[in-house]
């Protein structure tokens, strides 16, 4: 109950500042809204800027579907719409991770529960702002991610793959996600995957038709070259192997680190269903193991491609394992290492730290970096927990 209130305060004031002030934008929301738009109208969806500088339309023609609802009303209902939705996603994703959690990690009764969970969601906090301030749609394809994950474990594989093939055709690169589905031999998920992907990209050939379809893919796979082309990525690691390193790195080197990342994560989830198999409690360990690789996975996403910064917002099931760790097990000494990654994840600011600092910090790649010793930090706390 305490966190709920929590959210709630949150985003009412945020929304309420953002009003006063006059910054109630959602420049993002209004890219989809104005694609759709565009849809029904039979206008240019793609490559064309929808009133900012970066507002081009990057996702598939079907995740246009979604939004055409929005289009009955005018955009500041719509955006005020999308602003509750985003934020009933981002209550309804802690919900889901705290289930989680209680569930396969830490079964035992927990105290102040609903402060860890507080806790989990402050150290995200500012990349929950600037998604509810730009109209993003990250926190919802988190969510899907987190509700597909609850169906594999209950193993109603067909919603599951429903869930996951409406997150591939929005944003490609979640397609590691299959990797565990792949290893742990999930073949009833993957077959409806692909069917249900078969069937968004049929879609459009429905409606607006198969003459302008064409032309919309073709557009589509377009503008991703152009955005892969022109993003800096700054957190990424090749970015970051770029900047620390080595400055004349190939542009191939953001390939090479996903196949090399995605071969040690397959390792790693076979050697962990190895181990499971030879425990006693093998379906238990299976879904704990499961939903530790996919958390995983989720978190590592935005250090293997080029992405915006709240994207992050997809390690907050990962940040809530370690606090939930940290006060079970009781391990405060983790507590100053813990705050001093939130400083460079979740605390870099231009009001807390100036726009000069905040920048530099920025540009240097540290979130990233920090999202990468997370990652590595709570694979340790994994280990530990499960020997």
């Amino acid at each position: 109950m305490g966190f709920s209130v929590f959210v709630v305060v949150i985003c009412i004031l945020n929304i309420t500042l953002n009003m006063v002030n006059g910054r109630f934008w959602m420049s993002d929301f209004k890219v989809y809204y104005m694609a759709a738009k565009m849809l029904v109208s039979g206008g240019q969806v793609y490559l064309q800027s929808f009133g900012v500088s970066s507002g081009i339309y990057k996702y598939s023609p079907v995740i246009l579907v979604f939004f055409l609802p929005y289009t009955l009303f005018s955009y500041q209902v719509a955006a005020i719409l999308h602003f509750f939705i985003l934020s009933f996603c981002f209550w309804y994703s802690y919900i889901l991770i705290r289930r989680l959690m209680v569930t396969w990690f830490f079964t035992d009764p927990l105290k102040k529960e609903g402060l860890l969970l507080s806790a989990a969601f402050a150290f995200c906090l500012i990349h929950l702002v600037r998604e509810l301030y730009l109209g993003n749609i990250n926190i919802v394809l988190l969510l899907l991610c987190l509700i597909a994950l609850v169906k594999i474990l209950a193993k109603k594989d067909l919603q599951a793959g429903l869930i996951l093939a409406i997150v591939f055709l929005a944003k490609p690169f979640f397609l590691l996600l299959l990797i565990p589905l792949v290893v742990r031999m999930k073949t009833r998920v993957i077959g409806s995957i692909i069917l249900f992907i078969f069937a968004g990209l049929i879609i459009p050939f429905i409606f607006p038709g198969p003459y302008r379809s064409i032309t919309l893919y073709h557009d589509w796979i377009k503008t991703m070259r152009i955005h892969e082309q022109g993003f800096p990525g700054m957190n990424s690691i090749d970015y970051m192997l770029r900047h620390f390193l080595y400055p004349g790195l190939s542009e191939w080197a953001s390939v090479l680190v996903i196949f090399f990342c995605g071969i040690l994560l397959a390792t790693f989830i076979f050697l962990n269903k190895r181990r499971e198999q030879r425990n006693g409690n093998a379906e238990k360990d299976a879904s704990a193991g499961l939903s530790f690789e996919w958390f995983l996975i989720l978190a590592l996403l935005p250090d293997l491609v080029k992405t915006d910064s709240e994207h992050f917002l997809a390690t907050g099931p990962l940040v809530t394992f370690l606090i939930y760790f940290i006060a079970v097990r009781r391990s405060y000494v983790l507590i100053p290492v813990l705050a001093i990654l939130f400083f460079f994840f979740g605390a870099n600011s231009t009001d807390l730290l100036g726009k000069d600092l905040s920048d530099r910090l920025f540009t240097m790649g540290l979130l990233g970096l920090s999202n990468l010793a997370l990652i590595i930090l709570s694979i340790f706390l994994f280990l530990k927990c499960i020997i």
